[in-house]
């Protein structure tokens, strides 16, 4: 059967996908959150099926059921706003593609991710990157980042783009990250933005020297909080942060 079409880019769900190989939990039970119409699912069962022969658990959930088509994958509708309908510590990975943007309390979605993965799990995320250098001077001159135009409060318009509504550049996600208790958190890129690494190649000198003088400052002036987020202050400006479409994350349970 014809996988179910994409309603994210190939490239992030291929990407996603690679992640959770690599992470070793590809033939473990894995949960797809807002599987729409059950792409990344479909091409999960097409990996397992075809690279090894151990049984795959894959469960899939979503606000509306009524597009999934993956026969065999076990789906429940949920709003992951107010929780996951599944017990602790279930799941080797979790995989979530283009759908946190559209939450309403993403630390807490983040959190509760991290409660239904076992214990050395991996989370694999992407959201849009509101922090390229093109959906930076978006909102310098517009006031609006890319892909997140004014939302819309009614349920109709509540589509692909205009029910985008936490626009949060890498830093945050970090935050949120490490605040629901992830470690090895990794940024990942899953296309560069011509125009972005364009302009990021233009203003390379600028931005390193402003990121240098912050960091300066900041160790300076608080350098409890500059030991804590140097890294993250770097990354932020980093290219990958600058030019990539999405921001691709992965990050670990603790065990």
């Amino acid at each position: 059967m014809a996988a179910p079409a994409p309603a994210s880019l190939r490239a992030t769900n291929k990407l996603a996908l690679s992640l959770v190989r690599q992470s070793g939990k590809l033939s473990g039970d894995i949960l797809d959150v807002g599987a729409g119409s059950g792409y990344l699912s479909s091409i999960i069962l097409s990996a397992v099926s075809e690279r090894t022969s151990k049984k795959l658990r894959l469960q899939a959930c979503d606000i509306d059921g009524a597009n999934f088509s993956v026969p065999g994958v076990e789906f429940q509708k949920c709003d992951i706003n107010e929780g996951l309908p599944y017990k602790n510590s279930s799941f080797d990975a979790v995989m979530v593609v283009e759908v946190l943007e559209h939450t309403a309390v993403p630390y807490h979605v983040l959190a509760e991710i991290g409660r239904v993965l076992k214990p050395g799990g991996v989370l694999v995320f992407s959201v849009p990157n509101v922090g390229h250098m093109v959906s930076r001077l978006s909102f310098l001159f517009g006031g609006h980042y890319s892909l997140f135009p004014s939302p819309s409060t009614k349920p109709e318009n509540a589509g692909r783009l205009s029910g985008h509504i936490a626009p949060l550049a890498y830093q945050y996600w970090h935050y949120g990250l490490r605040t629901a208790g992830y470690s090895d958190i990794r940024l990942h890129k899953d296309r560069t933005k011509r125009a972005a690494a364009a302009l990021a190649a233009v203003l390379w000198p600028m931005n390193k020297l402003a990121t240098a003088l912050k960091m300066k400052r900041l160790a300076r002036k608080e350098p409890e909080l500059h030991t804590e987020t140097a890294d993250v202050v770097r990354e932020t400006n980093g290219w990958t942060a600058l030019t990539s479409r999405s921001l691709v994350f992965s990050a670990v349970k603790p065990k």
